[in-house]
């Protein structure tokens, strides 16, 4: 799947269900007219973004279910100017992108055969329930997660990947 999405395939963890591509650029910010329309791909290499993609594909094998669970996060990089005349650059982090997350884990549903507006109705449905609520206790700050242990840490082990963190145990 991530190879035919234009991704290479950098890590491959299988003990721990792990899959991570390496940094690619975002060409779909890249103008599309004029004379790159024209020229198509003898062009393509002439242009570059300032943003870059990566993702991690984590697989959990349901010991209740007997299923496995797929989740998907993103990290993005973005180029910015740290000179005053424009003539440095560093690469910072972007916020996750859910957008991005829910749109890849779409297509890796219909790649294995999900119809296309079932794997869209999916995804829609899980957005729409709020899963926890920040509190205060005896004046510390709570997070209360309205789901079941198994579920409450999986969902905690996709914001670790969100930052890049693996847990292995």
């Amino acid at each position: 799947f991530w190879l035919e999405t234009g991704f290479v395939v950098n890590v491959e963890l299988p003990e721990a269900g792990v899959m991570e591509t390496d940094w690619a650029e975002n060409r779909a910010n890249i103008p599309d007219g004029g004379i790159r329309g024209l020229l198509g791909k003898v062009l393509d290499t002439m242009y570059s973004t300032s943003e870059r993609d990566k993702f991690r594909t984590r697989l959990e094998r349901s010991t209740q279910s007997g299923m496995t669970e797929i989740y998907i996060s993103h990290r993005g990089m973005e180029e910015v100017f740290v000179s005053a005349d424009k003539d440095q650059t560093k690469w910072q982090p972007r916020p996750p992108n859910p957008d991005l997350e829910a749109e890849m884990l779409r297509r890796l549903m219909v790649r294995f055969g999900v119809q296309e507006d079932r794997a869209q109705a999916q995804l829609m449905a899980a957005q729409s329930t709020p899963r926890a609520r920040l509190t205060q206790k005896d004046g510390a700050g709570m997070l209360s997660l309205d789901e079941q242990f198994d579920r409450a840490w999986r969902r905690v082990g996709l914001a670790l990947d969100r930052v890049g963190f693996t847990v292995e145990d």
